[in-house]
Parts: C-alpha cells; sequence; structure tokens
C-alpha cells in the first residue's frame, strides 16, 4: 500500500482486497490471510480442541474463500463469511470423525499445542478452558465462541448459525452458566 492511499476500514478493506483476489492478486490473499489467521484458528481451536486440526481446517477456509473469490458479495462483513466457511468445515469434521465429540479426553490437547513458554497456571486454564468448552451443547459452543473469541455482535452470530438473534442470546447465556459450573473447582483453587 503507498503512502498516498488513504487508511480503509478493515471491512472496506477487506472488500477491496476480496475484489483483488477475484481478480488472480494473490497478494492480495495474503494480506487477507495475515489479517483473518489468528482469530480464525482461535474459533475453531475451540471448536475442534486441537491447534493442528484448527490450523488445517483454517487453511481450508482460505482455500475456500480463494475459490469463491470471484462469486463473493460484500453483503456481510469477510470475517463473518469466514466464520460461516469455518462452521460449516467444522460440521463437516464432526460428520467425518462418525460423531461429535462426547468426552474432553477425546480431545486432550496435543503435543506443542501450549506454548513451551506459558506459565503452568495459564496453560492449566486454557486447558480445563478447552476441556469445559468441548462439554457445552454444539450451538452453545459456537456462539460463546463467537462473542467471546471473534467478539461479533449477537446479528453477526445469528447470521453465521442461520438462527434467530433470541436463541443466540438464550445459548450464550446457558453457555455462560454451564461453563461457570464447570470452570467452578479451577477458580476455587485459585
Amino acid at each position: 500500500m503507498s503512502q498516498e492511499e488513504p487508511m480503509l476500514p478493515d471491512d472496506e478493506d477487506d472488500k477491496r482486497l476480496m475484489g483483488l483476489v477475484a481478480g488472480g492478486d494473490d497478494d492480495a490473499l495474503r494480506l487477507l490471510v495475515h489479517r483473518h489467521h489468528a482469530r480464525l484458528v482461535g474459533y475453531l481451536r475451540g471448536e475442534v480442541g486441537s491447534q493442528a486440526t484448527a490450523e488445517e481446517l483454517a487453511m481450508e477456509v482460505f482455500i475456500r474463500l480463494h475459490r469463491a473469490a470471484a462469486r463473493w458479495r460484500p453483503e456481510a462483513k469477510l470475517s463473518t463469511y469466514l466464520i460461516h466457511i469455518a462452521r460449516n468445515l467444522v460440521l463437516n469434521e464432526w460428520r467425518r470423525r462418525g460423531r461429535k465429540p462426547t468426552t474432553a479426553l477425546e480431545f486432550a490437547p496435543e503435543p506443542g499445542d501450549v506454548s513451551q513458554g506459558s506459565a503452568r497456571r495459564v496453560a492449566e486454564l486454557d486447558e480445563a478452558f478447552q476441556r469445559a468448552i468441548l462439554q457445552l451443547a454444539p450451538e452453545q459452543r459456537t456462539a460463546i465462541l463467537l462473542v467471546v473469541q471473534q467478539e461479533l455482535p449477537y446479528e453477526e452470530i445469528a447470521e453465521i448459525m442461520d438462527a434467530p438473534v433470541s436463541s443466540v442470546k438464550t445459548w450464550i447465556h446457558r453457555a455462560r452458566a454451564r461453563l461457570r459450573e464447570l470452570l467452578k473447582d479451577f477458580h476455587d483453587q485459585a
């Protein structure tokens, strides 16, 4: 970006970059990946419980974005569109596994998922949170991850989940209550 170009808000810049991607500009795609990768992986890790699987699914999201660039219409934010693709991939992943995750033990963090430099307590809290989040009903898990990690408004979450806003609010309320219950022992140890 040259110094003469004005700075655009992220969603406007995303629209501009998607236009360039549709025209075959690989540098524009790299910029979009750089901008959205970390948040997307964070969401996916919460859904599937594995950093490695989250990274793989995130790359698949960007592959699908690239393939659909010419057909993409900026009716919603690009970040909303990416999460919608990611959510569909998560549902496919659960189908591929033959069932939805049922126990936290199935999804214990893989070696290398937690940074070696992290404080032990932070790692323990993250592990407890990951186990707890996987015990939520799928709708609750998706809704709470989108509101907490992605900081999306209820209306965008409703659009991603193809559900009424009232349902999203209910799922988030129930998820928070269940997480408080599941993490109570961890909190009491502090």
